[in-house]
Parts: structure tokens; C-alpha cells; sequence
């Protein structure tokens, strides 16, 4: 592996220089009445992610580069989506293809039936889209995926799937991130370009994760984003709210702007939660929960996320 500190002072580098080319050419983020901030702000700093995986891919032999080439192809319409707006279906299309090479890459097409495809398809574009709408406060994508790509290198630690090679690059330059956005007034935002790039990351690694042992209690890596963005999904729904539409539903939103909370403060709550969650459930017991352990955990998260949501709604008024 390229020597951590030459990467990370590469990748520190090249994050110094976005910030400065995104300041001169307005790739920025202005605030407005959805905002949970209140300065302009630089957008698309999630750049550092695809770059650092195409660091380890030309370092490590040009492996696996069908995956890489979707998360290319992912990461750059997610950045011209950043810098101007790019029609749903050009966004949905191009999404589509880039999870197709990232399945083609793990021989899925090979080891599941056709009738399987539409599900996985399905559920990794809500992945894709529920973790960009979660993207919206200080550190939260930053410190929350650190949790997920810290967790799943000491996963592999007993169930050596995955090339931690890779995962270590995806961990440098999600501290590279945290330098930027980690902070009171933040230098720079992910874009979409970097959470979008994340999930397509996120899906690649469960996706993995599932073909080789076939548990789908995995996706409780991702329990506490999920409880987040669907539940709030539903409520919108329930509303009858225009769910493509940018919104301030989530709790985090009304932690931040309703409570005044500060904004690293969530994130790092969220982020200890799903980490708590990942080592008790999986690291520690180095094996995987009972599907009804699990539904228990799921029910039991909506409950205590309602509980928690619904009464700053009602004091707001906002339902």
C-alpha cells in the first residue's frame, strides 16, 4: 500500500487545491430556506472519495476496474450535477449503469436469478438516493461513513472479504473530508458527487458482503441513515410531500435548526450510535444477528426514533 501519510498529505493536497478552484469558478453552495446552513459554502469537496479510489486502483495493479469505472461514471454526472442541474432521468440512467458494472464486477449477474435483479436494483438506487438526501449538516457524512468503513475493516479482520487495502484509502480520504467540513462554519460540503460516490461504495461492499454469506442483516451497517431517511420517507409520503424535492424533515434537520443543537455534535452522536450498533451486533460477537434479533432491532429503532421525532414535530408544528 502507498505509504498512509504520502496519501493522506496527497489527498490534503488535492483537496486544497479543489477548495480553491471551486471558490475562483463558484461551485458553491447558497444557502436557502431548506438549508441548515447560513454562509455560502464550497460543494462537491466528496470529490477526495472517487480520487482516492482511483489512487489505490493505480497503485494496486488496475484491479477490479469495471467497479471503478462505474463509481467514474457515478462521480462525475453527481459532479455536473453539483455545478449545474442535470434532468432526473440523464441522473437515474447514468446511476443504473454504474451499479450494473459495480454488480458486473462482483459476478452477481452469474450467481443470482433474473427475478432477483429488479430487488437489488431497487433497493441499492434507494441506498443510493436516501444517503444523498442525508447529507446536509456539518461532519455528518464525514463521521457517519468513517463509522461504516471503520467497522467493516474490523469485520474483515474475521471475515476476510474485501481488499482492506481499499477500505484504508476510503478511510483517508474521509479524514481529508473531515478537515474541510468538520467544523463550526464548514469549508466545504460532499456534493452529491461525494455522497452519491459513498453509496455507490456502501452498496459495492455489502453487495459483496451478501453474495458471499447471503444474510441480509447486514444492512443494519446501515440502521441508523435508514431509520432516518425512511421513516421520514413515510411521514412525507403520508403528507402527500413531493419526495424529490429538497426538505428539513429529517430528525437531524430538526435537532440542528429546531433544538439549536450544534451541528458536529449530531454527527457524532449518529456516527457512535451506528458504531455502537456495528460492534455489538456484528464485531464483538464476530457473527451476525438472527433475523428475528433483528427485526426486534429494527421495530424497536422506528419506535424510539418516532418517539424522539414526532414530539419536536407537534412543539413545531410542523405536522
Amino acid at each position: 500500500m502507498l505509504n498512509s501519510v504520502v496519501l493522506f498529505l496527497c489527498l490534503s493536497l488535492f483537496g486544497y487545491l479543489y477548495f480553491q478552484f471551486a471558490k475562483k469558478y463558484g461551485i458553491v453552495d447558497r444557502p436557502n430556506h431548506r438549508s441548515s446552513h447560513s454562509e455560502v459554502t464550497v460543494r462537491g469537496g466528496g470529490i477526495i472519495f472517487p480520487i482516492a479510489v482511483l489512487f489505490w486502483w493505480m497503485i494496486n495493479g488496475f484491479t477490479n476496474t469495471w467497479m471503478v469505472l462505474g463509481l467514474i461514471l457515478i462521480a462525475t454526472v453527481s459532479m455536473l450535477d453539483d455545478m449545474f442541474t442535470l434532468s432526473r432521468k440523464l441522473r437515474f440512467g447514468i446511476q443504473f449503469l454504474a451499479l450494473s458494472l459495480a454488480f458486473y464486477d462482483l459476478g452477481l449477474f452469474q450467481q443470482k436469478s433474473v427475478w432477483a435483479l429488479p430487488i437489488l436494483y431497487f433497493i441499492a438506487l434507494g441506498i443510493i438516493n436516501a444517503i444523498n438526501f442525508m447529507d446536509g449538516i456539518n461532519g455528518i457524512t464525514g463521521l457517519y461513513f468513517l463509522a461504516f468503513f471503520g467497522s467493516l475493516l474490523a469485520v474483515n479482520v474475521y471475515l476476510p472479504l474485501f481488499d482492506s487495502s481499499l477500505i484504508q484509502y476510503i478511510i483517508l480520504s474521509l479524514f481529508v473530508f473531515l478537515i474541510f467540513n468538520l467544523r463550526k462554519k464548514a469549508l466545504m460540503f460532499a456534493g452529491d458527487i461525494g455522497s452519491i460516490s459513498l453509496a455507490y461504495l456502501v452498496i459495492y461492499f455489502l453487495a459483496k458482503w451478501y453474495l458471499e454469506v447471503g444474510n441480509w442483516t447486514i444492512i443494519l451497517f446501515l440502521l441508523v441513515y435508514g431509520a432516518d431517511s425512511f421513516l421520514t420517507l413515510g411521514q412525507r409520503l403520508i403528507r402527500g410531500e413531493n419526495v424529490t424535492q429538497p426538505h428539513r424533515s429529517h430528525l437531524y434537520q430538526l435537532l440542528v435548526n429546531q433544538l439549536k443543537q450544534d451541528h458536529v455534535l449530531i454527527a457524532l452522536v449518529f456516527a457512535l450510535l451506528q458504531f455502537g450498533l456495528n460492534f455489538f451486533l456484528f464485531i464483538y460477537p464476530q457473527s451476525y444477528p438472527s433475523d428475528l434479533w433483528a427485526w426486534a432491532i429494527l421495530s424497536l429503532t422506528a419506535l424510539i426514533y418516532l418517539s424522539i421525532k414526532i414530539p419536536i414535530q407537534k412543539r413545531f408544528k410542523l405536522i
